[in-house]
């Protein structure tokens, strides 16, 4: 009993071999590149999706994706999976006991056969509880258990990068349908007013004042402006198709807000570039994914030394069922055993070599994923930014021409210039108004990508009401 207390304590203070695991180093600028720093570290990525995106048709869009979206399930999935394979390497810490029964009956030796006595039949019976337990002398199961709990923690941060993900394809393909609207809307209004264009000069041609060039110029500048819209409506379908998809559902409708410009995004800050190392569930889940190599490089070198292990049994055994219950039917052992590897023609050193190239690799993938991270959140600032700044010229732009287009049909009516400035005009106010309808749609989703981003976005539903007060 001493030896099995003295190997337990052995076990609770075994050292773990193998590489102690350190964060990999990566250069962390003070800025992010081209973007103004913000007072403080606050970021958008503390905002909640709810609050970040206040459009209650895009809210719901996105609560249908959560509940519904088939690649989340699947990384839910995945983390039950891994929350399982936890459980199995962490099994090998405690002592495994089995149950074991049986019996025989039969003759054990041959009555006629030369040298042996007539034995008749006998029988052995038995009942036995054994138990087998490996002492964790190098820290291998530790080790593998490690693995495993980083593991799961990547697999938590995947599906959290997913449900990020998710959040932010909604929320831009909801911004895309919407700008396809106006799209739509700009079309059809201008094709309104071509239409207006091609009578007034039909009706010149008709009283003899006006000339057939300029009415065929007003029909085919008619033309363009009508095509836009079924292209319009096209690429619409095609979005509401995606939408749905996200949603987990067959393609349907979308509900949307209607009518006026999309939003601009409110001054939208970044934060500091460390606090990125900690937001980012890729990020995070790669770090995750450097510790489970770490310990598994461990596990390598552990499998290289003796591994020590410890059975027992207990039990009784007997002639015939009764005589099991009888004083002298009680049995029981104890033992040890001792296994060092000693020739395996290079099998464990190259596992070992192959999982410390595997730790190289994960460190590799780390760092490129930080480095990764940095470009995306300096470019979709930047987005924002420019894109800000083209959309104010461009407001601009289109207040001008639409002036413009007014001015230009005055004149022509008034027999001071020729229909080529009213078609000029209005060719120029159309080709405005849809960069204009674009350029917003890029801040917009510019706002979207960023704080994707910056790790934002991966609470997965508001707070509940609080309940009304009688």
């Amino acid at each position: 009993m001493k030896r099995i207390v003295a190997a337990a304590l052995l076990a609770a203070t075994s050292c773990a071999v193998g590489p102690r695991y350190q964060r990999p180093e990566v250069p962390v600028p003070p800025a992010y590149f081209n973007v103004p720093a913000g007072p403080d570290a606050s970021s958008i990525a503390d905002i909640p999706w709810w609050e970040m995106f206040r459009d209650e048709a895009l809210q719901g869009l996105i609560r249908e994706a959560i509940a519904n979206n088939q690649d989340l399930r699947l990384a839910t999935a995945r983390v039950e999976e891994s929350r399982a394979l936890l459980g199995i390497a962490r099994a090998d810490f405690y002592p495994q006991v089995g149950l074991s029964a049986g019996g025989t009956y039969g003759q054990q030796t041959a009555k006629a056969y030369p040298g042996y006595g007539a034995i008749g039949p006998s029988g052995v019976w038995g009942a036995n509880v054994g138990v087998s337990w490996e002492i964790d002398l190098w820290g291998k199961i530790r080790n593998a258990s490690d693995a495993a709990k980083a593991s799961l923690l990547a697999t938590e941060e995947g599906r959290r990068g997913t449900l990020i993900t998710l959040v932010a394809d909604v929320a831009q393909a909801y911004f895309e349908l919407r700008e396809l609207d106006m799209e739509l809307e700009i079309a059809k209004r201008n094709t309104a007013t071509r239409q207006g264009t091609l009578d007034l000069f039909e009706k010149r041609a008709n009283g003899g004042i006006g000339n057939d060039l300029e009415v065929n110029q007003a029909r085919a500048d008619l033309a363009v402006t009508a095509a836009a819209i079924p292209q319009a409506e096209k690429l619409i379908v095609l979005k509401e198709n995606q939408i749905s998809l996200l949603l987990g559902r067959p393609p349907a409708p979308v509900p949307r807000a209607t009518g006026g410009n999309l939003p601009r995004p409110p001054p939208l800050p970044v934060g500091v570039p460390a606090a990125l190392l900690e937001r980012r569930p890729d990020v995070r889940g790669a770090e995750d994914n450097v510790m489970a190599a770490t310990s598994a490089v461990g596990v390598a070198v552990a499998n290289r030394l003796p591994s020590l292990s410890l059975q027992g049994l207990i039990g009784l055994s007997g002639p015939q069922l009764p005589s099991m219950f009888s004083g002298n039917g009680f049995v029981w052992n104890v033992g040890g055993g001792l296994l060092a590897p000693i020739f395996q023609g290079g099998r464990l050193l190259s596992e070992q070599e192959a999982a410390e190239a595997r730790l190289d690799q994960t460190v590799a993938v780390y760092r490129q994923t930080v480095l990764n991270a940095y470009s995306e959140v300096s470019g979709a600032a930047v987005s924002v930014v420019k894109s800000g700044q083209i959309r104010t010229e461009q407001e601009k732009q289109v207040t001008a021409a639409l002036a413009a287009e007014r001015l230009a049909r005055l004149r022509y009516e008034g027999g001071v210039s020729s229909y080529l400035d009213v078609l000029d005009a209005q060719r120029s106010s159309f080709n405005a108004e849809l960069q204009l309808a674009q350029t917003s749609r890029d801040e917009t989703v510019s706002a979207v990508q960023l704080y994707r981003a910056l790790g934002g976005g991966w609470q997965e539903a508001p707070p509940a009401p609080a309940p009304k007060k009688d």
